[in-house]
């Protein structure tokens, strides 16, 4: 029986160990920064409450919806078809679609090629959760 509480206790050591070293990968990102960084979306899109869509939707409130699920906007057929897996938009997929929209969602509308550096996603994530009303 000590075993087992012993193997449990390590297993749930390991757990809280991989997850804090998950949730540092979004550390380090500087909202000030992602501000600017967020000059290049903000032709297409807007962050806050009740902002109008544009060309992209209004991405108030997009951490932790539904992939193609605000109100009222038109879709891509290839962004509908990732929304139908039940994907939604938390840090890491914005992270992920953020470097290449093109590979993350193939067929896509969006026109823009991502950002390649880390760092400028980082920072645009820490802008994005202040900027757009997400709580967590």
């Amino acid at each position: 029986m000590k075993s087992v509480v012993k193997t449990a206790a390590a297993l749930a050591l390991a757990m809280s160990v991989s997850g804090a070293a998950l949730a540092s990968d979004w550390e380090g990102g500087d909202a000030t920064k992602g501000a600017k960084v967020f000059k290049k979306c903000q032709a297409c899109h807007t962050v806050e409450e009740g902002g109008p869509d544009r060309v992209g939707p209004n991405l108030h409130n997009i951490m932790d919806r539904g992939i193609a699920k605000k109100e009222g906007y038109n879709y891509s057929a290839a962004m509908k078809k990732k929304g139908e897996s039940g994907a939604k938009w938390d840090e890491e997929t914005l992270f992920q679609y953020l470097e290449k929209p093109q590979a993350f969602v193939p067929g896509t509308n969006m026109s823009f090629p991502g950002l390649k550096k880390e760092q400028d996603r980082k920072d645009l994530l820490a802008y994005m959760e202040t900027a757009t009303g997400h709580k967590k």
